[in-house]
């Protein structure tokens, strides 16, 4: 058994489990229906998980995807997220290369946009008010870091709607520890909006996700 090979049975059961989440959210839509909205992604390297989510969404919801992303990696890291696995920089690919694979892979150019940006930066009211009154069928969430999961998760507010899945893909980062990365921002987050209202959806060893059963106010 070589480290070569544990690495690639490694990405290779990560896929599935990211399948699973969206063939379950897929599912999830399909008997609910209609959710309509966009398809939300906060991070965005290699292509990845977008691509996944256009196979298991397109041929059943005419859905738009906007993939948010600094597109140059990682922002500093401070100290609540310090780690062996992030550190500015990584995690980087292009927007041109992002919107390359994409397109390569058969999804139109008319379902796809970009927003360039450190989210502190990027998701701003203008932004916003440009987005709305679009809501979001699906948020994924794949920031590593607190730092930028705070940001999102105060956009993302008056883009939910009833059935709104968000799904955080690095849960269970930090030895699962509620004091940091996603899982302190997600509860700060909820204590801020208490009448937003949130049932556990699919979870896997690295994710958790959540539907939204009642948006309160922003309804």
């Amino acid at each position: 058994m070589t480290r070569r090979w544990v690495h690639e049975e490694y990405t290779a059961f990560a896929r599935t489990e990211r399948r699973r989440i969206m063939m379950s959210i897929a599912r999830f839509a399909h008997i609910n229906r209609p959710i309509e909205g966009c398809y939300f992604e906060f991070g965005c390297h290699e292509a990845n998980t977008m691509r996944l989510a256009w196979d298991c969404f397109h041929h059943l919801f005419d859905w738009d995807y906007i993939a948010f992303d600094s597109f140059e990696g990682l922002p500093e890291v401070e100290d609540d997220d310090r780690s062996t696995i992030f550190y500015g920089g990584n995690l980087s690919t292009s927007e041109n290369r992002f919107v390359e694979i994409l397109t390569q892979h058969g999804m139109p150019h008319d379902k796809l946009r970009t927003v360039k940006g450190f989210y502190e930066h990027s998701l701003n009211a203008e932004l916003r008010d440009r987005l709305l009154p679009t809501k979001v069928a699906v948020a994924y969430i794949d920031c590593d870091l607190y730092r930028s999961t705070v940001p999102v998760l105060q956009f993302i507010v008056p883009f939910l709607q009833k059935g709104t899945i968000i799904v955080f893909d690095d849960w269970n980062c930090y030895h699962a520890s509620p004091d940091h990365g996603e899982r302190r921002a997600w509860t700060e987050f909820t204590a801020a909006h208490p009448d937003v209202c949130f049932e556990p959806f699919v979870s896997t060893g690295e994710a958790q996700s959540f539907v939204c059963v009642d948006a309160g106010r922003v309804r």
